[in-house]
């Protein structure tokens, strides 16, 4: 998706800083000289002074690309889009993928589906589920510094003492 074309003694601190992944098939050139851009490519040129905007931008831009999974339910096979599952579940060794009130199995594991997630605004909150933050409507304290989400479709999630520090960084509260 992109490639980073800087000078070679300031690259490694540049990707670092946009905690960047460049890929060999990619559409967006981040450079820093004008005259490294490339014509047939959509080119984002940008000041040093400016990595924390660029930052935010690249997020905003891998977060529109977005990961489709394929479910099953009764009716067969489908591909969601990731943006519309509250989240995912261990139930009797299958996972769940919870969209609205509708539950779809999903034929991978929790950490393949956290891996292909992990740009999604996804979050572990146990060792049995997986969260899309932006369906969280609340959140409640439980007893033994757990935490209890109220998903946007009516559901509750737990999220277990483990993953408690991880979660409240992720959300910065």
């Amino acid at each position: 998706m992109f490639k980073l074309s800087v000078p070679k003694n300031k690259r490694t601190a540049i990707k670092d800083k946009l905690r960047l992944v460049e890929t060999s098939d990619y559409t967006y050139v981040l450079t820093t000289d004008k005259d490294l851009i490339e014509s047939d490519k959509i080119n984002i040129l940008f000041d040093e002074q400016q990595l924390d905007k660029v930052r935010t931008l690249l997020d905003i831009i891998a977060q529109g690309e977005d990961v489709h999974l394929v479910v099953y339910d009764e009716l067969g096979q489908k591909s969601l889009e990731s943006r519309h599952i509250q989240y995912f579940i261990v139930e009797a060794d299958d996972i769940v993928a919870v969209s609205g009130k509708k539950r779809f199995i999903v034929k991978m594991k929790l950490y393949e589906i956290e891996e292909q997630l992990v740009d999604k605004r996804f979050i572990r909150v146990s060792k049995y589920a997986l969260v899309n933050i932006n369906k969280i409507d609340y959140i409640k304290p439980a007893l033994n510094s757990k935490l209890t989400l109220l998903m946007k479709n009516g559901d509750e999630v737990e999220v277990n003492r483990h993953y408690y520090k991880a979660f409240k960084k992720t959300l910065r509260i």
